[in-house]
């Protein structure tokens, strides 16, 4: 159903290929299943599964102010511990460990993926655009609802959910402007993901044989912003109101300076089997369409 953040600049680097169908062990899958389970103390960790996606939204929903009712609420509430994270990835080498293999990155491999960008992504949709009294990530979204823009110009796309993940952040963008693409707001979060990679860099490939690496998002992302808007640097956020420049954390975040220990984050509800789709943009796809707890 939706496209992880980022996956349209991701797919740049991936070519497709059929890949071998593989089942996950037992343990694992229990594990990542009992993961998903709304009630789990962890669940809260991935920013979209605290966040209620898909539940709160729907085709063609394009109701910002709900919304920003949600992201005030969840900003306010406490976010999830280095120690917390540690946890996960210490559980996942203890239980997924052995299905580490190429066949399984379409599954485990993304699973990584997504929760190695949770901080990251909730230090993006907390950050405030103080000239609007808003959220940054509404801000983005506002602008190209106005403008009729749909996320990678896909109409599955035209959701509140949609829009989210692709503001956080907005890279390789489609039929848009530059003005459009370089404002402040998608700049600021563009920073947040540059500080995470470069301070949290994941210890493991994402995708196993694609070989996605932190330094890998990094330097994508800083090129479309040098190409793009001119900027030499990214990772320095400018100062705006009472967000800090260079070290942003919104209300009670404790896990933007995190070492990652181990692994790079991972874990939702998976079913026990991947599918041989071509590339990672029809991988992210299915995964977040299964991942609806995570």
């Amino acid at each position: 159903m939706k496209f992880a953040s980022f996956t349209s600049t991701i797919a740049l680097a991936l070519s497709a290929a059929v890949r071998t169908e593989a089942t996950l062990s037992i343990g694992c899958n229990t594990y990542l299943n009992a993961l998903a389970i709304p009630s789990h103390p962890l669940a809260k960790c991935r920013v979209y599964t605290a966040l209620g996606f898909p539940a709160i939204t729907g085709a063609h929903d394009h109701d910002t102010a709900k919304l920003e009712k949600i992201l005030t609420t969840y900003c306010a509430t406490p976010a999830c511990t280095t120690d917390q994270y540690a946890g996960v990835y210490k559980d996942l080498q203890i239980n997924c460990g052995a299905d580490m293999i190429p066949e399984n990155q379409e599954t485990l491999g993304t699973v990584l993926y997504m929760w190695y960008l949770s901080p990251a992504q909730r230090d993006a949709v907390c950050y405030q655009d103080t000239t609007k009294s808003t959220h940054c990530v509404i801000t983005s979204m506002n602008e190209m609802i106005e403008r009729g823009q749909l996320p990678d110009a896909n109409t599955n796309e035209d959701d509140l959910y949609g829009y989210l993940q692709y503001v956080t952040p907005l890279a390789n963008p489609t039929n848009i402007s530059a003005t459009s693409f370089c404002t402040s707001c998608n700049q600021q979060v563009a920073n947040i993901f540059a500080n995470y990679y470069n301070k949290n860099p994941a210890s493991f490939s994402l995708q196993f044989t694609q070989n996605l690496t932190s330094a890998y998002l990094s330097t994508v992302l800083a090129d479309q912003y040098r190409g793009q808007c001119g900027l030499t640097t990214l990772g320095l956020p400018t100062a705006t109101g009472g967000n800090t420049p260079g070290a942003f954390q919104p209300t009670n975040v404790t896990e933007a300076s995190m070492k990652p220990p181990g692994l790079d984050n991972g874990a939702s509800g998976v079913a026990g089997k991947t599918i041989g789709l071509g590339s990672l943009i029809g991988t992210l796809a299915f995964v977040a369409s299964v991942f609806t707890l995570v």
